[in-house]
């Protein structure tokens, strides 16, 4: 009983000191006590949180339990304050979008491999009818994305991959046909992220945010396996009716909302942990064990599945009134 009222009481004192120094923060530079854009640079040192973080978890089982959970909680309500005063998409970069776009086309064949490192801005891909997949991609003040294309891959990267926190912003616009099989890779850093898979068919998808927001559309998808690993940012993850998916989904120091259309066939595996909260007990899904399911998954044809873990986080399945 005494362990856990201790580990009960210290998930009380992470979460209170955090929401305290975030709103502090955040009321800081709202009143311009603390410039805005000291916040949007410091953001270039968000593996600070991870390391924070990874210290609590050392210290739980030692006598400096509570201290740990002190700095943990200090460290990400900073960074929380921060992230709502400047938006994930702006952390480490500002200035404005470009207004002249390059566009580059081609053709796959039946399968190809999708990479895009994309830095600071605005990112869109979505699937499309079209036989061509297309790039389009500026830089404020500065080149565009350099695209390396085959038949069977796809490469786009930021012209300035040094030092990109200190240059324009991009935006780019990316379309994938419908007829291609791809394994997808993207990793936005800075960014506001639209990705619309709908009607795709994907053996497997990673996408690794880093102080970023990220909006990702799973509607009439097949998606072989889908690996999401949010680090200091915020997700918003629609599945849509038709959808069949392995998911496993890690959230550092991010909020995450999903939500699902009536009818899909859900399934959450999530281990406990004192800084990251869930909804999973509420949400009207059947638990046995650490796995929540919806009733009669086991035999749905299209089944989707999430390993779901967490640091300083929060995941919320269909939240009252919809995903934002």
């Amino acid at each position: 009983m005494g362990n856990d009222t201790m580990t009960y009481h210290r998930g009380l004192l992470f979460w209170g000191l955090a929401l305290i120094t975030g709103g502090a923060v955040a009321l800081a530079a709202q009143q311009g006590y603390i410039d805005q854009d000291l916040l949007a640079g410091a953001w270039r040192l968000w593996p600070l949180i991870l390391i924070a973080i990874g210290l609590s978890i050392v210290a739980a089982r030692t006598p400096f339990a509570v201290v740990g959970t002190i700095a943990a909680a200090l460290v990400v309500g900073a960074a929380g304050g921060a992230l709502i005063a400047v938006g994930p998409g702006v952390a480490a970069c500002g200035g404005s979008e470009p207004i002249n776009l390059k566009t580059e086309q081609g053709t796959f064949g039946d399968a190809a491999d999708v990479s895009l490192d994309f830095n600071c801005g605005s990112l869109e891909l979505a699937t499309t009818d079209s036989d061509e997949w297309s790039v389009a991609s500026g830089r404020q003040g500065g080149d565009p994305a350099r695209v390396t294309a085959t038949r069977n891959r796809l490469q786009v990267e930021s012209s300035d991959r040094e030092g990109w926190w200190t240059r324009g912003r991009q935006h780019w616009i990316v379309g994938l046909p419908t007829g291609t099989t791809y394994q997808l890779d993207i990793t936005p850093n800075a960014a506001d992220a639209a990705i619309d898979l709908g009607g795709g068919h994907f053996t497997s998808v990673s996408l690794q945010p880093n102080a970023s927001s990220l909006r990702l559309v799973l509607s009439d998808a097949q998606v072989d396996n889908l690996d999401l690993s949010l680090n200091a940012g915020s997700a918003v993850v629609l599945i849509g009716a038709g959808t069949s998916m392995d998911a496993t989904m890690s959230v550092n120091a991010d909020s995450i909302e999903v939500c699902t259309a009536d009818g899909v066939a859900l399934s959450v595996t999530s281990d406990a942990n004192i800084s990251f909260s869930h909804n999973l007990d509420e949400s009207g899904l059947q638990q046995a064990g650490d796995t929540w399911s919806t009733p009669g998954y086991a035999g749905a044809d299209e089944q989707v599945h999430i390993d779901l873990d967490g640091n300083a986080a929060s995941f919320t399945l269909n939240p009252e009134g919809g995903c934002s």
